[in-house]
């Protein structure tokens, strides 16, 4: 869940594309940063503006390929499609193709995993479709997932999609894996918005996409809760995201106030929960946003996006900005409280920007990256004591209005070797952490 701001796009930097004169066989601490970039820790690597719409959303990468989601506020009303972008070079990242979505919609969140099923084989992107607010045309939005062929990432080609009623809001982010059994299943989460007009019946879809052409859903699953009546600044209790684990046999539902639900699908169609771990305490306000799995599935850590200084400004019984929780998952039907992390900002009541956790993602050797919207992409670790210890931060320059970077995405890149962030105005970055030799 994110608000909307205004994007201001201008010249955002004076170069397109950073680093495109550089030889493919320069070191990453070659490539000049901009004037207020912050590399603590991390060498620059590359920058793509992408199509310079400024309004971008989350980051996956396959091969050689990174895929940024879009997104549409102030006059921007979508329709700009999932951004792919070659990065066989990190150093010179170049757009080469977009996945369409409709106009007046946003295309968000994208997946993208090699699929081999009697009906396809090669590699499947999956994109969850919203409605644009305040577009004068939501009533004849059709959102949903759509399934596109990216086998050949320079020429995708739409395979099927998977429909929710017309005038819906739709996926707000989704998932896909292909499991041992050969299915292959798609997550979807409803926006916020269609929870609240369905009084908390309508939550999470899991489809059956083994055959992307006609994808089938196979089931509906909510806590059936009054969406409104949830704990702490941001009160309200919804199925954010999801996110298959174990194989595709778990799923993770991260349902706001109402806590991180572990789901049993190794019967699909009859999802049983497992746990529902609520942070509250130690946390004050309860936000469950996102959610990974670390230390071989060990550990639950779970991001909060909690923007209390921005939504109660002047009550302190918020705290500050949100922080990342983690849980022993020894017990995956009984997790418990481990430790957190948070940088200075997080823990500050500041507003000259957003100073939160989005999404975090793990690497090899207990590091964590986490995006941080205007914090940009903070590396960290923690023992088994739950003691963290921050050890870089990479933050984009501020936009040429004035006003910070707002990293959304992150993706560890263990095929080049590099940490991929995109930003929500100024686009794909791309970093490396010093002294990391293997992510």
């Amino acid at each position: 869940m994110r608000r909307s701001r205004s994007v201001l796009l201008g010249s955002l930097f004076s170069l397109v594309m950073l680093g495109s004169s550089v030889p493919a066989s320069a070191a990453p601490d070659d490539i000049r940063p901009p004037a207020g970039t912050v590399l603590d820790n991390f060498h620059l690597v590359g920058h793509a503006a992408l199509d310079g719409f400024g309004d971008y959303g989350d980051i996956f990468a396959h091969g050689d390929f990174a895929y940024i989601g879009s997104r549409c506020s102030g006059t921007h009303q979508g329709g700009d499609g999932v951004q792919v972008v070659d990065i066989s070079h990190p150093n010179r990242p170049r757009l080469v193709s977009k996945l369409p979505n409709p106009a007046y919609t946003r295309a968000e969140d994208v997946t993208v995993l090699d699929v081999r099923t009697p009906s396809f084989t090669g590699t499947l992107a999956v994109v969850g479709i919203q409605a644009c607010f305040s577009s004068g045309h939501e009533t004849e939005v059709v959102p949903g997932v759509r399934l596109f062929d990216v086998t050949d990432a320079v020429h995708p080609a739409l395979l099927g999609q998977w429909d929710l009623p017309q005038g819906t809001v739709g996926c707000h982010e989704i998932d896909a894996v292909q499991r041992a059994d050969g299915k292959v299943l798609v997550a979807c989460a409803r926006n916020l918005v269609d929870h609240r007009r369905s009084n908390g019946a309508t939550a999470l879809h899991l489809i059956d996409a083994t055959n992307p052409r006609s994808p089938q859903k196979l089931t509906d699953w909510s806590l059936n809760l009054t969406t409104d009546q949830g704990v702490g600044c941001s009160a309200v209790q919804f199925a954010h995201s999801a996110r298959f684990e174990d194989g595709g046999n778990s799923v993770y539902v991260s349902y706001w106030d109402a806590g991180t639900v572990h789901l049993d699908i190794s019967q699909p169609a009859t999802p049983a929960i497992v746990s529902d771990t609520k942070i509250t305490p130690p946390d004050e306000d309860g936000d469950n946003h996102s959610m990974t799995l670390a230390n071989n599935g060990k550990w639950l850590i779970i991001n909060t996006e909690d923007t209390s200084p921005e939504d109660c400004p002047g009550e302190s019984a918020y705290g500050g900005w949100g922080e990342v929780h983690v849980y022993d998952n020894t017990n995956p039907k009984q997790p418990t409280f481990l430790g957190t992390f948070s940088t200075g900002d997080s823990r500050s009541t500041r507003t000259d920007g957003e100073f939160t956790d989005h999404n975090t993602e793990v690497a090899s050797g207990g590091q964590f990256f986490s995006s941080w919207y205007s914090g940009g992409i903070v590396w960290w670790t923690m023992n088994d004591h739950g003691v963290s210890a921050q050890r870089g931060q990479f933050v984009p320059p501020p936009n040429s209005d004035g006003s910070p970077a707002s990293v959304w995405g992150v993706f560890i890149d263990k095929k080049h070797n590099v940490i991929l962030g995109s930003d929500m105005t100024s686009g794909l970055w791309i970093v490396k952490p010093t002294r990391l030799d293997t992510l």
